[in-house]
């Protein structure tokens, strides 16, 4: 298995190099294709990808191999910048990864036998958690479910929780398929991919720590009024009551007893399309469907 993983990178030099260490120190049977599309940084971003660029040739990989590229030339924005990126890449499974946050260890040996031992799934969820600027642990995550007619409705990043994109990786078949994303959006490039993805194929949700997300000052995805403005552009938001009871159901799920809740929510919603792969390193990773929207 050959992942292919970019990270678009705008004078980021103060988080890159974690970023950087995450991708290419991951262990495991698979091979490892790093992108960087950097947009004319003048933070010293350059120079450590030059750097990289150097050290890695000779430095030895913790998987199969490890091929570093990038380039720093003027783009159209971030989502021009991965289309360009993911136009580049060779490998089976793509993924990108922002200039701030990290891969977990062991993110793409979950992944890597998750795909292995159900080659049927085209596209993986992972645990996102999240860390603050001086990389502590803010919160560890939790397993969350996608139901395929909800991503497609453009409900999650709405109404429900966000399909967070640092632990998505996908078969490159689908990207291909999917057309890539808008280059015209600026930050909701996430929810426009997702709902052309669900158009082809379900998401499989894997209860494994994979990846975290920085909370910083400054970043662009806590404009969350403008990411919403952009999501309306991407899909018209309709105003029907099986919206509005999903959108009242997850802003008062946590006054729910937690025994309660899954309860709830099917008789709610009924019995939705939901999987979820569990793994545990040194074990086999087993599907199973699920009836409940959280692990």
């Amino acid at each position: 298995m050959r992942f292919s993983i970019v990270t678009p990178s705008f004078n980021g030099a103060r988080f890159l190099r974690e970023t950087i260490e995450s991708v290419v120190s991951q262990e495991g049977p698979f091979h490892i294709e790093y992108i960087v599309v950097d947009n004319r940084s003048t933070d010293g971003t350059v120079d450590i990808l030059s750097e990289y660029e150097r050290t890695l040739s000779s430095r030895p990989a913790r998987c199969r191999g490890v091929a570093f590229r990038w380039s720093s030339e003027g783009d159209g924005g971030m989502y021009d910048a991965l289309n360009r990126g993911f136009s580049r890449a060779t490998g089976d499974v793509y993924a990108w990864i922002n200039a701030d946050d990290v891969y977990l260890p062991g993110a793409f040996a979950a992944v890597a036998a998750t795909l292995g031992r159900y080659p049927h799934i085209r596209w993986l969820k992972g645990v996102t958690s999240y860390i603050d600027e001086a990389s502590a642990v803010r919160a560890w995550g939790k397993c969350t479910l996608y139901d395929r007619e909800w991503i497609r409705r453009g409900i999650y990043g709405r109404e429900a929780y966000f399909i967070q994109q640092d632990s998505v990786f996908w078969a490159a078949d689908l990207w291909r398929e999917a057309g890539g994303i808008d280059p015209r959006l600026n930050l909701a490039g996430d929810y426009f991919l997702w709902i052309a993805f669900s158009r082809i194929a379900p998401l499989h949700s894997l209860n494994y720590r994979v990846s975290c997300f920085r909370a910083r000052s400054g970043q662009m995805s806590r404009d969350l009024e403008r990411y919403l403005r952009e999501c309306d552009l991407v899909k018209p938001r309709d105003h029907s009551l099986a919206r509005r009871m999903i959108a009242a159901y997850f802003r008062r799920e946590d006054r729910v007893p937690a025994r309660i809740r899954p309860i709830l929510y099917r008789l709610l919603f009924g019995t939705q399309d939901l999987n979820v792969v569990e793994w545990r390193e040194g074990t086999t990773p087993e599907l199973r469907k699920a009836t409940y929207c959280r692990v």
